[in-house]
């Protein structure tokens, strides 16, 4: 590939680790932003680690679990976190009904399943799929209207 003027500004070292570190720095203070969502044990293991700065073994060692297993449980907090699903409930859900309310909160922003938050909140298995199904339509609506 012949090089060019943009291929060289492109593959400038200095000026990609200065915008990757931007990026980083970036997704951080949106993690960081979006742990006030989450439930306290949660939002303290984020915190501790986007926040505070504190190495996952140093945490682990500290609460007696594998660091593998809780990489594995911040890397699923911070997908859950950084989704449109998320970041729409958080926005949206003080607009809607109570029930609506307390089901996004519980499956989304916590991450219960629907039988947990079935179980949690006191509704039907099928009231909470609904829900669930109606927020879901409503991201959807939310990201094709983005588009246009």
């Amino acid at each position: 590939m012949p090089w060019t003027h943009d291929s060289e500004r492109i593959f400038d070292p200095d000026e990609a680790h200065n915008l990757r570190r931007k990026r980083q720095r970036d997704t951080a203070d949106s993690i960081l932003a979006r742990a006030d969502f989450l439930p306290p044990p949660d939002r303290t293991l984020i915190l501790a680690v986007y926040e505070d700065s504190r190495p996952v073994a140093d945490l682990a060692r500290m609460m007696g679990r594998d660091p593998r297993a809780l990489r594995r449980r911040i890397r699923r907090l911070v997908e859950r976190m950084v989704s449109p699903r998320f970041a729409f409930v958080a926005a949206r859900r003080d607009q809607w009904s109570s029930t609506r309310r307390r089901v996004a909160t519980a499956c989304v922003l916590h991450g219960l399943s629907l039988r947990a938050a079935s179980d949690q909140l006191g509704l039907s298995h099928y009231t909470v799929r609904r829900h669930c199904q109606i927020i879901d339509a409503l991201v959807e609506a939310s990201r094709s209207w983005k588009h246009r």
